[in-house]
């Protein structure tokens, strides 16, 4: 706290001084400063390994990845989708080329991350050394030799309740009346400037004000962690982000502009251009996303101290002498500049004073740090590790923040009796930080700034939303269900937090598995899933409307929606959803607003019963023969009640949040529970007897009975139906900001018994994950979209120098090998052809068996390797491999057996010219491909 005035503060007014309204206090949470920076140095740590890697690379650098993505076909200016769908062939060929080559070990980035922690570790023991040795600070009693200022910041410390009395020390030289402490734990250092003793003669209330703030940092002890921050933040500065920037940023300019390639090879260098700037704008950008949240998080800290040197009786009338002399006028350009600083101006001390919601409501740049620095280092773990791990660890601390600062949020507006958060505005600063951290560090978005569908950004965005307005409303509802007094539940905070973290681990589990490749357009039609759903469920697909219609969707959001469902911590984050706001509901004190949310449940479970009816009806109209409803039929009826279902779940949570005036996303979600278990239980009534229900038969031509059919059904619909509490919650939360309908009140004595509608709740609620659990079934494999990959299509509108580059690079990484391997090999068997015995028949199987063996293993090599990129001639490559495959396989049959039948050695021969006639049609006109490649290379260069 400094200041540089000596005018007398005028005596407290007790209008001016902050109310203080009775009620838990917010401010016994902690203040998510602690959260916050463990959060950013993840982030730090995360950037550090991915920056030192590049850094202690040697030089120069050949990305061998990008070689064989090149080799396998991959062009810069094309579309990333027909990557992510390459052949599986071809895709495990492509891992095969680059395993070959050295690659960079992971443990030098860990080790310059260790050095750089060390580093900043010594610099955080450094720092006190260091400002107690600066000129002009010695120690108390120099200045006060009769211990009256010693005496009185004994007193001082003892109202603060702060046991340890820190070293006093003055600093001569500081002539404002200001103060600073600092140190390491185990020795802090309390530092008196020289003015704020003058002061104190004329200005005991200013002077007890600066110490009393001082105190409370010691008392909040922010003191530790300001300094490890501020310590490992200029070590990350000095010896990872100056490095960083000058190696790959001066490679950049040496290649640009001088020809000389530092940190690229020569020949690569076009091509990964784009992702050297990007990776130079990522760096520069994440440095000032440290800036900002350390600025952020530095005035908070100093505005909760005043806040605690108040409440330790510090006088408020010094910070509003202190605001008044110091009015300045507000400018667009002092807004900007004031996120920079890591104090906050005397007029924002004192307007937090008077009114302190701006330390306990939700503000838009920290929940915007807060996301980008969630994705940023979600993806950056997932790349590097697992991203079902990555999820749950940057999710749940991702959480935890966002949990403690709604707890703080709404604690704060109970206690000062102010209407609560919404999470509208607070939900969509967290999606804007996640939009950018994708943007800046998604897979899908590289090398370029934009992909190529930005529609699924909508996801993160429209979901933070969701997931902080969720959070409030349950919060709100804890407090008026199980009130705590003046004490703050504690045990609630955790459970808040324990269900806020499965469901953000959730959403950042899809995203990172499925999410991101929707950006690079349809994943799953690309991928060919409608062409396999043609051919597994044959049928009118093209020829009859009802088929054809639906056909996209199944292949795209029906599988996708199985996918989702199948997962067990989608499901478990879906169980999340609607239980622990029922859980709260359940145990409010009074059945006020049970009953309803219980009735309009069952009414909406009714109406999904019944679109599954009409559902029925519907499809019942053109039902073909009964061998044919298990095809093609059966697919598009399951979609239809995949669709009704849904209905169901979302429309009951949208009009329930639309209809009720009080907690309205919480009973919006606990009646699409309700109305989910008795959706699902309907569907298999129906199911069961589906051949007794006369216009409404689908599957059966006659009565009978069948548990067994209807469950093995609702088990398949369970899983697409899971994600649709996601649907739900965000149809409840854009129905929950209609107007509130306006009822009359009901008194205590006229509210209904609580127990029947109580039961009916947990018993809906127990069934609800009972179901979920016994038909989540996780499908095999990594959590990839599965999908049956096409051949790669032909290239459109490819540059003639990236034909050139993808044919250069398949002959450098293997194509070069195999031509040489397989010319030597016909060679051979040409000279042994010509030396054949005219008999016709009769031939040297002693010379010939070796040359069979080598061309077989020859063939079965460039089988392994990468095709020829240009599709021409890899038909004709393809062909040869084929034919020389056969041929070998052939002649190693006849000469490992007797060799006596004539007809069988003929037509082996016969194979093998064959073969060696393709090789004559193959290998010349690749050959001269390569070479005109290899001329024009040095012109493309120079242009």
């Amino acid at each position: 706290m400094s200041g540089a005035t000596q005018t007398p503060a005028p005596r407290p007014d007790p209008e001016s001084a902050p109310p203080t309204p009775a009620g838990p206090d917010p401010g016994a949470l902690p203040a998510g400063t602690t959260l916050r920076f463990l959060v950013l140095v993840v982030a730090m740590v995360v950037a550090m390994v991915e920056m030192l890697s590049g850094i202690l690379r040697p030089l120069p650098y050949q990305d061998v990845q990008l070689v064989c993505d090149f080799a396998a076909g991959f062009d810069p200016g094309g579309k990333l989708i027909d990557e992510l769908v390459r052949d599986p062939a071809q895709a495990q060929a492509v891992r095969a080329c680059a395993e070959g080559a050295e690659e960079i070990p992971r443990w030098y980035g860990l080790a310059g991350t260790g050095t750089v922690l060390l580093a900043a570790g010594g610099l955080y023991l450094l720092l006190p050394r260091w400002k107690r040795s600066r000129r002009g600070v010695e120690p108390l009693h120099t200045r006060d030799p009769q211990g009256e200022v010693r005496a009185e910041v004994v007193r001082l410390a003892q109202r603060a309740g702060v046991r340890s009395l820190p070293d006093l020390v003055v600093d001569r030289l500081a002539l404002d009346p200001g103060a600073v402490v600092y140190g390491r734990a185990g020795r802090r250092t309390l530092c008196l400037n020289s003015g704020l003793l003058h002061a104190r003669r004329v200005d005991s209330a200013r002077f007890e004000a600066v110490v009393l703030h001082e105190l409370a940092h010691l008392r909040h002890r922010d003191v530790d962690i300001a300094y490890a921050v501020t310590a490992l933040w200029r070590v990350f500065l000095a010896l990872v982000v100056v490095p960083y920037t000058l190696l790959i940023g001066g490679s950049l300019v040496a290649a640009q502009f001088f020809h000389v390639f530092l940190g690229a090879d020569e020949v690569f260098w076009p091509a990964s251009r784009p992702a050297t700037i990007k990776a130079i704008a990522i760096a520069a950008f994440l440095f000032l996303l440290v800036v900002l949240a350390r600025a952020d998080t530095l005035r908070h800290r100093e505005l909760y101290a005043d806040r605690g040197a108040v409440a330790l009786g510090a006088t408020p009338a010094v910070w509003q002498a202190q605001a008044e002399g110091r009015t300045q006028g507000r400018s667009a350009t002092r807004a900007v500049t004031s996120l920079w600083r890591s104090h906050p101006s005397w007029a924002e001390r004192w307007q937090s004073l008077r009114n302190p919601a701006g330390l306990f409501t939700l503000t838009d740049v920290p929940l915007f740090l807060l996301g980008v620095v969630t994705l940023v280092t979600g993806n950056a773990l997932a790349a590097v590790w697992n991203r079902d791990a990555a999820a749950w660890i940057v999710g749940s601390l991702a959480a935890c923040v966002l949990t403690v600062a709604v707890w703080r949020a709404v604690l704060y507006a109970v206690h000062a009796q102010a209407p609560g958060p919404r999470g509208i505005r607070a939900g969509l600063a967290l999606g804007l930080g996640l939009v950018c951290g994708e943007l800046l560090s998604g897979p899908t978005v590289q090398p370029g700034w934009w992909p190529e569908h930005v529609e699924p950004l909508l996801f993160p965005l429209l979901g933070s939303v969701v997931f902080v307005a969720w959070l409030a409303q349950c919060v709100r509802l804890h407090l008026r269900a199980a009130p705590s007094g003046p004490a703050v539940p504690r045990r609630a905070v955790l459970g808040a937090t324990v269900a806020g973290s499965v469901v953000a681990a959730a959403g950042l589990d899809w995203w990172l598995h499925e999410g991101q490749l929707w950006m690079t357009g349809d994943i799953l039609a690309a991928g060919g899933v409608s062409e396999l759903a043609r051919h597994s469920f044959p049928g009118p697909w093209d020829s009859f409307p009802p088929y054809e219609s639906v056909l996209p969707w199944i292949g795209s959001v029906l599988i996708s929606l199985a996918i989702a469902g199948a997962s067990p911590t989608i499901a478990a984050a879906a169980v999340a959803l609607w239980a622990y706001p029922a859980v709260l509901l359940l145990r409010r004190p009074r059945a006020e607003g049970l009953r309803s949310t219980l009735l309009a449940g069952l009414a909406g479970g009714v109406a999904g019963v019944a679109a599954v009816a009409a559902v029925m009806a519907y499809v019942h109209s053109w039902r073909p023969p009964l061998e044919e409803r298990t095809l093609a039929y059966g697919a598009v009826y399951l979609w239809w009640r995949v669709v009704a279902l849904w209905a169901g779940v979302v429309g009951t949570a949208a009009v329930v949040a639309a209809t009720t005036r009080t907690h309205r996303l919480p009973r919006a979600l606990t009646a699409a529970a309700i109305a989910q278990v008795v959706v699902l239980a309907g569907q298999f009534a129906l199911q069961a007897a589906d051949g007794c229900l006369g216009p409404l038969r689908v599957m059966g031509n006659t009565c009978h009975v069948l548990p067994d059919a209807s469950w093995t059904l609702t088990e398949l619909l369970a899983q697409p139906v899971t994600p649709a509490f996601f649907g739900a919650a965000l149809a409840a939360t854009a129905a929950a900001q209609l107007p509130r309908a306006e009822r009359e009140s009901v008194s205590s004595g006229a509210v209904r018994r609580s127990w029947p509608a109580r039961t009916v709740v947990a018993v809906a609620g127990v069934a609800g994950i009972v179901l979920t659990a016994v038909v989540t079934n996780p499908m095999p494999g990594d959590g990839s979209t599965p999908s049956a990959v096409p051949a790669r299509p032909e290239p459109a509108g490819t540059a003639e120098k990236v034909r050139d580059f993808q044919l250069l690079a398949w002959f450098k990484v293997g194509g070069q090998a195999d031509i040489v391997a397989l010319a030597s090999r016909y060679d051979e068997f040409a000279k042994w052809f010509k030396g054949l015995n005219a008999d016709k028949g009769s031939f040297d199987g002693d010379t010939l068996h070796p040359l069979c063996d080598d061309l077989a293993r020859d063939t079965a090599t460039a089988r392994r390797h990468l095709r020829v990129p240009d599709p021409g001639l890899d038909r004709k490559w393809s062909t040869l491999l084929d034919r020389g495959g056969d041929a070998a396989g052939e002649c190693k049959a006849v000469l490992d057996g007797s060799g006596d039948d004539v007809d069988r050695n003929t037509k082996m021969l016969q194979q093998l010219v064959a073969a060696f006639k393709q090789a004559q049609v193959t290998l010349p006109p690749l050959t001269d491909r390569v070479s005109a490649a290899l001329k024009r290379w040095p012109e493309w260069k120079a242009a």
